[in-house]
């Protein structure tokens, strides 16, 4: 859901409020069922997916209820009966979200290198191309798959509730952007759903929301309309910075989503699964990527990396680089997110075969490795997200031979960041920049102190500062989240 569309908070104060008072009512005089909790979580989610888009609702409907039927259809069958089901229907899923996804991409990108095109090939293809992505397929479509899978695996195969089904993949809190939920972890709590709204968990929750939205709309927003992504740079300072600054962007916007989502779900009394743990106090690429989109991460590593390995173990670190690539152009139909995939896999290889080795000649000179792994890993990302951020691929090549300059990195370039801005511009990205970095460091705080990397951030005090400070400093630009676009 778009948690910075005020729509979607209407929405749910309007079914909340009636919605609780009938339970209420009805546990006083013994009227309430419990299955109503299950039903009432199923409408709310339903709903607010639909007014998100209609379009896309339509498209999940079907989705889940094709998947619900062929699931149900697994769980009774065995043998090789089971696994060509099993396969049907995840092909199936792969393909409906490859049509809305990298359909227009296949097309002009692929097909056009040995065909020539006409400027109006939409318009004349036989088969209708998307106009634009559902929101959300990609997560639910995950999540779908990897249930297929969950269910053919189970050793203990049981009948499954079309309304516990319905509830783990439309769970409102997660089901555009993540996280990517587990048939082990969500369904047990969506099997018999009781609304479990308690002082202990609205409280954690609020903690958890209080952060997410700090994120989003104090940090992710504020930054945000400093980074030009539409025009060509030719200062290697500035492109520096704006990579610099998408990446703080994309961390606080994505985290912010997950944060919020975490703290909704607390409020039903649902667990969900942590997307993102302080991923930048990572000490090397291996690291990031267990502690960045973690849901995302080991979804690859369990349904695509292990598959393909298979016993095959010497040809890990190939089926390696070709699982992130997968990754990364899983991001968008573009070829900045292949080469964003591609970059993060091959530093994943050198890491691998270059890594001890370059630790220990550093432990020689540095009494301290550790902290130049972490500033060498923190510019390797920051250099990816020069992939990330630039679908243009001939301004993307620009700017890497604008950086490769030497004759780039001149005083009067550093000088010409700051004066690009006004007076008022530069006060609101000093006040995000310094927020942000206090945010990251009580994060490396916590690791130095071996707490939860955000016990200090959820600490009852720091919690009403930060829901104060979003009151006061909520940037006025709000815009989607980044990962709704994918």
């Amino acid at each position: 859901m778009n948690y910075s569309d005020f729509i979607f908070w209407w929405i749910l104060i309007l079914f909340s409020i009636p919605f609780l008072t009938a339970r209420y009512l009805g546990k006083s005089f013994n009227l309430w069922r419990g299955v109503f909790d299950g039903v009432g979580l199923a409408a709310l989610s339903l709903i607010l997916f639909y007014y998100a888009s209609r379009t896309s609702f339509l498209v999940f409907i079907v989705s889940l209820a094709f998947n619900y039927i062929m699931v149900w259809l697994v769980l009774k069958m065995s043998g090789w009966k089971a696994n060509l089901l099993a396969t049907i229907v995840i092909v199936i899923d792969i393909l409906v979200l490859a049509y809305f996804k990298y359909f227009g991409f296949f097309v002009q990108e692929i097909i056009g290198l040995f065909v020539s095109l006409p400027p109006n090939w939409k318009e004349l293809s036989p088969i209708p191309v998307p106009s634009q992505i559902p929101p959300g397929v990609s997560f639910y479509t995950f999540q779908m798959v990897a249930f297929v899978v969950d269910s053919l695996r189970e050793k203990k195969k049981k009948p499954l509730a079309v309304l516990d089904y319905v509830n783990f993949i439309s769970f409102f809190p997660q089901i555009v952007a993540g996280p990517i939920e587990r048939r082990r972890d969500l369904l047990p709590q969506m099997e018999g759903f009781r609304l479990k709204f308690t002082g202990e968990n609205f409280e954690k929750g609020l903690r958890w929301l209080s952060l997410g939205l700090f994120m989003k709309f104090v940090l992710a927003d504020n930054i945000a309309p400093y980074i030009e992504l539409d025009k060509m740079i030719d200062n290697a300072w500035y492109i520096w910075f704006e990579a610099f600054l998408f990446t703080l962007r994309i961390y606080f916007d994505f985290g912010g989503y997950s944060f919020i989502a975490v703290g909704l779900a607390y409020f039903v009394g649902v667990r969900l699964e942590l997307n993102f743990l302080a991923p930048y106090t990572s000490q090397s690429i291996n690291e990031f990527w267990r502690r960045w989109h973690i849901t995302l991460s080991t979804w690859f590593r369990d349904y695509v990396f292990l598959p393909l390995m298979g016993s095959n173990k010497n040809w890990a670190p190939f089926y390696l680089f070709i699982t992130f690539t997968l990754s990364g152009f899983w991001h968008g139909a573009a070829w900045n997110f292949i080469f964003w995939g591609a970059y993060h896999g091959a530093l994943l290889l050198l890491l691998r075969y270059l890594g001890r080795p370059f630790y220990a000649f550093v432990g020689k000179y540095v009494s301290q490795p550790q902290i130049v792994s972490w500033a060498l890993t923190q510019l390797a990302v920051i250099f990816g997200c020069l992939f990330f951020m630039e679908i243009n691929t001939r301004r993307l090549i620009g700017k890497m031979l604008v950086i490769a300059n030497p004759f780039n990195y001149s005083l009067a370039n550093i000088a010409e960041i700051f004066s690009s801005y006004s007076l008022n511009q530069g006060a609101v990205l000093s006040v995000a920049l310094v927020l942000g970095i206090i945010v990251l460091i009580l994060e490396h705080l916590a690791i130095a102190q071996k707490k939860f990397e955000y016990e200090l951030l959820l600490s009852p005090w720091l919690s009403k500062i930060l829901l104060g400070l979003t009151i006061l400093l909520a940037s006025t630009n709000t815009g989607d989240f980044i990962y709704f676009e994918f």
